[in-house]
């Protein structure tokens, strides 16, 4: 029996593509982050914003290249952190409360979902598929949760939300993948992982014991691993469905697979 489909969220469900360059929504989140600090605990001396900005990024990147290494989660706030010390801001002030507010993680504006991802999320749902999202983000999922919630994507995933820095594991590693199964009360056979990212995504479900379909990207500057075979490939989700007729017969009207 088909009990549950688990998405990736960034590049699956989420399309960044529209959104423009990542630079510009870090620009304005540091912008209020640097006026709050100045106004509120001291001044910069000499700390520029694009030097605050650089500095940022330069550490993003380092984090991110150990954490394909290790596989332990990039934390995107004590990241943050951190880079606020090093540029002579005591790490005392910097409460977990003062950040929050000033580093104002709000939704992109521009933000927007793949136009099909309401109707096939809406099949599944209507057919009693239980849906869950892991997402390798570096911010928890109540963060998150605000650009779902954006997109009108929040109920279709009511108990099932995994963000890697929340978890502990970053994918491929399966242990997020088990996770995320146990929440939703499914077996690895009884469950499919959706996604973009060969290794992350595909290896790190199929580790797990689960069917894993890709979804590739045509605009993904991401190369074919010939190492890394998926169950399924698609490009659009709603060619998800198909592939569900054929693992799990009868799906639709959730009887077992033959």
């Amino acid at each position: 029996m088909l009990k549950a489909v688990l998405f990736d969220l960034d590049n699956t469900l989420l399309d960044w593509e529209a959104t423009g360059p990542w630079q510009t929504e870090l620009r304005r989140r540091l912008t209020t982050l640097y006026d709050t600090i100045a106004a509120r605990i001291q001044p910069w001396n000499g700390i520029t914003l694009d030097s605050l900005q650089e500095r940022f990024v330069h550490a993003l990147d380092e984090a991110w290249a150990d954490a394909t290494r290790t596989w332990v989660p990039v934390d995107h706030m004590g990241v943050l952190k951190r880079t606020l010390a090093a540029c002579g801001i005591p790490e005392e002030r910097l409460t977990p409360e003062l950040l929050a507010e000033a580093y104002d993680w709000q939704p992109h504006a521009n933000l927007q979902i793949y136009p099909e991802v309401p109707e096939v999320l809406e099949q599944l749902r209507a057919h009693g598929v239980a849906l869950g999202l892991i997402t390798n983000a570096s911010q928890s999922m109540a963060l998150r949760d605000r650009e779902l919630e954006h997109v009108r994507l929040l109920d279709y995933f009511p108990t099932c939300r995994i963000s890697a820095i929340d978890a502990g594991y970053l994918k491929p590693d399966p242990r997020i993948f088990e996770l995320a199964l146990h929440r939703l009360g499914a077996a690895p056979h009884e469950a499919i992982f959706v996604g973009d990212h060969l290794e992350a995504d595909v290896l790190g479900a199929q580790s797990a014991g689960m069917r894993a379909v890709w979804r590739a990207n045509l605009t993904d500057e991401q190369q074919p691993d010939p190492r890394i075979v998926p169950d399924g490939t698609i490009h659009d989700l709603r060619e998800l469905l198909p592939l569900l007729d054929e693992w799990y017969p009868g799906w639709r009207n959730g009887h077992r697979r033959t």
